[in-house]
């Protein structure tokens, strides 16, 4: 009897293979890294075959732990907002070219006086960017033209995934076509005029259907691979952003909820797309027609505190090291002893610049307010205030009539009890815990398939199946004072930005 739903998600920088019960515990989990190839003119590029491998290769890893008989379904999430051009077999034409790639950013002009910037986000909830396939594909047209007329399709990581593992070739979710530039936000479709505006071929765009699609079964070829069952069912799933809701349980409108990482963002899921006048967060689709999800993104969450642990723990790192502690416990002990604006220090956490509210890449990191009395944790805790004053100015805009009544947060960051107290008291909001903050994205590719395999009768019930413990932790610190701290966070940029930058000028 199938007892268990198989779930693959791949990340930037590695993949993970996990299985989980029926009731979303995770029973087996293996995980594997492989290269990203960067270059000076901002190449960021990833192989499909070391996706596959790392798939083959952890698959078979968990099941030395399970039966492959006991899988019932197999689904799929990934990296989202790349470009992977491959054959009408299905061959992949060279590396695929990933979200992080830059090389397009000097088309964005040109984009512009293609279509006008007010009517592209109207039409596709998103802001014309280097990041987007769009912008990806006019630039592999005219850097690699003979790649771009040899290809059948240009698909998303996962939807390479999926025709490795059942053979079927050319489909892609709602999620992923959303986030492509290409996408009519509010029919659920490829955008016609865009597409010609732009000139990119419609056939060469894989076909759009919801999450929770078989499509087909694990071939031989695929079983003999990776230990799985032949005609084991094979789900499409979603794009990482997309499953990561379904994991945090945002399958209601309304429903919103934080993930804290390197990176971090906030969503909300709504019945229909949330535009914003001012374009500071855009809309992707969720695992079906008619559930959506506005976002906002940051840069360096995770990733700014890492740096300031780094360069302002290394005592604690060695006392840990020494002791076989974590040095971030030795500093959330000190941190929790400073009180909510670590007296007079403010932080900017744009040490790569910023996307979501403010769009900026010319913006950096800043500390405001430094003087004798600060200790190296009064700023530690300051970086940590100031990704949660980010947070905030990104949840603002999708507030809509009524903000959230709480937010689920998951991710790494989540594990720690001083980022939870600092994430409630920015957003003003309860926020919950599940305890499984790190499996989202994967709870989320599960769901689907098991949806798709007939387990669920819906999001809802596998939302009911799936809920676990969750642990729920209300804004300690004084309202009056957060709310100082982050009006003088937003006036400190409006007033800096235009500085930022002259700093070129200074940089080797």
């Amino acid at each position: 009897m199938s007892r268990y739903i198989m779930a693959h998600d791949l990340g930037t920088s590695g993949h993970k293979c996990s299985v989980f019960d029926l009731n979303g515990q995770a029973v087996a989990t293996a995980s594997l890294s492989y290269p990203t190839h960067y270059g000076d003119r901002g190449e960021a590029e990833q192989h499909p075959d070391d996706w596959w491998d790392a798939v083959v290769r952890t698959t078979r890893a968990v099941l030395e732990r399970v039966e492959p008989s006991a899988i019932a379904a197999v689904g799929f999430s990934a990296h989202m907002m790349g470009v992977c051009p491959v054959d009408r077999s299905g061959r992949p034409l060279g590396r695929a070219i990933i979200h992080a790639d830059t090389r397009s950013a000097g088309l964005e002009s040109e984009a512009f006086a293609r279509m006008d910037e007010d009517c592209f986000y109207e039409r596709t909830g998103n802001r014309i960017d280097s990041h987007y396939p769009l912008l990806k594909l006019m630039w592999l047209k005219r850097n690699r033209p003979d790649t771009y007329r040899a290809a059948a399709y240009f698909l998303q990581p996962k939807d390479y995934l999926v025709f490795r593992m059942s053979g079927t070739l050319g489909i892609t979710d709602f999620s992923d076509a959303s986030l492509s530039g290409m996408f009519a936000i509010g029919s659920c479709r490829w955008d016609d005029d865009i597409l010609s505006a732009f000139a990119i071929d419609r056939a060469k765009l894989p076909d759009i259907v919801s999450s929770a699609t078989v499509a087909g079964g694990v071939t031989a070829e695929a079983a003999a691979a990776t230990g799985l069952a032949a005609g084991t069912p094979v789900v499409l799933g979603g794009g990482d952003g997309s499953c990561a809701a379904l994991g945090a349980g945002a399958i209601a409108p309304g429903d919103a909820y934080v993930y804290l990482g390197t990176t971090a963002w906030v969503s909300r899921a709504s019945a229909s797309p949330i535009a914003d006048k001012e374009k500071r967060i855009f809309t992707m689709c969720g695992p079906e027609a008619g559930l959506y999800y506005a976002l906002g993104t940051m840069q360096t969450a995770g990733a700014a505190h890492q740096w300031a642990v780094r360069e302002l723990g290394s005592r604690e790192a060695l006392l840990a090291e020494r002791d076989g502690q974590s040095p971030y416990g030795l500093i959330e002990d000190e941190i929790a002893r400073i009180p909510w604006g670590s007296d007079g220090l403010l932080f900017h956490p744009y040490l790569l610049g910023e996307r979501s509210p403010i769009w900026d890449e010319e913006v950096r990191g800043l500390f405001f307010g430094l003087d004798a009395r600060h200790t190296r944790f009064h700023m530690l805790r300051a970086v940590m205030e100031g990704v949660g004053y980010a947070l905030r100015s990104i949840a603002e805009p999708l507030q809509g009539r009524e903000p959230a009544a709480c937010y689920t947060v998951i991710g790494g960051g989540m594990k720690s009890p001083a980022w939870r107290a600092i994430i409630a008291s920015a957003l003003d909001a309860p926020i919950r815990v599940p305890a499984q903050t790190e499996e989202a994205t994967s709870l989320g590719a599960a769901m689907s398939a098991g949806v798709a395999a007939g387990i669920y009768s819906g999001y809802a019930d596998a939302r009911r199946r799936f809920a676990g413990e969750v642990r729920e932790i209300v804004p300690q610190a004084d309202r009056e004072r957060v709310l100082a701290g982050y009006s003088l966070f937003r006036e400190l940029y409006a007033r800096l930005r235009d500085f930022y930058p002259r700093l070129r000028t200074l940089r080797a």
